[in-house]
């Protein structure tokens, strides 16, 4: 009976602490900033450059997750821009940094699966640019205009 009682309290703090981006599926597309420190100079410009075009993300179903190796925090675009507080959690830090590198950005897809990664900043026409040519997008968009 120990280790059951001993996996309850793990199994709670995990799903506390622990983002599971399962719950935006078919939903929103999720992107990831993903750096060493909240300081870093390509983190901050990021995060500026994803500011400055709100309406583009929101129209696309965009949500952000600002992630450094501890914490990690949410910012919804699609109501009023809202920024959460800063999480404790390694989880999304462990998954989907790049140890080789300082920053990286991860774009998912609607589907869960990983559209995008690189280790330099994002810009939105790209970002913009790689959505719009995803089949799920051109449906939305059809769909409308209809």
């Amino acid at each position: 009976m120990r280790p059951i009682l001993f996996l309850i309290p793990l199994m709670l703090t995990t799903n506390l602490f622990g983002q599971d981006l399962s719950t935006h599926r078919w939903e929103n597309r999720i992107v990831l900033i993903i750096s060493n420190s909240q300081e870093s100079k390509v983190f901050q410009d990021q995060v500026l450059e994803f500011k400055t075009a709100t309406k583009g993300i929101a129209e696309r179903k965009i949500v952000v997750y600002h992630v450094v190796p501890n914490q990690y925090r949410f910012v919804d675009y699609q109501k009023d821009n809202t920024t959460n507080e800063w999480i404790g959690s390694s989880l999304l830090f462990q998954k989907y940094g790049d140890k080789k590198s300082d920053f990286n950005v991860v774009l998912i897809g609607l589907d869960g699966s990983v559209k995008l990664q690189q280790n330099n900043a994002l810009t939105t026409t790209k970002l913009f640019t790689i959505i719009d040519g995803m089949p799920m997008r051109k449906s939305e968009l059809k769909n409308r205009k209809n």
